[in-house]
């Protein structure tokens, strides 16, 4: 079975280029352009792993992924945090969630994503995920 992967991400073009990389390494690919609509899909789709852009309008992809990290039944899919935002050295989860209770993401890339670690990253998460926790059982 092909593995879902839920784009979030108010950029169009990154998210077309991210969802026919997808596409093309055969993992079905959804997306949405906002905090509100990705939510919509996660509870209809379920998927296998969440790539979040941080900023985004209305809600950020910070806000997102703080309230994913503390609903039981989302808490175990693992999230890839893609952003434009420059970090000087590694990416430091908690200059933006001080809350010690939630974990940091799974991996950080930051935008133009290296399109081979990226692949190579979203298998090496869904393989190691157990099958509860892949789809946000308990």
């Amino acid at each position: 079975m092909r593995k879902k992967i839920l784009i979030i991400d108010d950029e169009h073009d990154v998210m077309t280029y991210l969802v026919a990389v997808l596409d093309s390494n055969n993992y079905v690919s959804y997306s949405a352009d906002s905090v509100k609509d990705g939510f919509l899909i996660l509870e209809e789709v379920k998927p296998d792993l969440i790539c979040l852009d941080i900023m985004m309008p209305k809600e950020s992809g910070i806000s997102m992924y703080i309230r994913l990290k503390n609903d039981p039944t989302y808490k175990d899919i693992p999230v890839i945090i893609i952003s434009g935002v420059k970090q000087e050295n590694e990416f430091d989860f908690r200059s933006y969630v001080p809350d010690k209770t939630i974990p940091a993401p799974d991996c950080f890339m930051e935008k133009p994503i290296d399109v081979e670690e990226y692949i190579r990253t979203i298998g090496k998460l869904i393989s190691s995920a157990t099958p509860s926790k892949k789809r946000g059982n308990k």
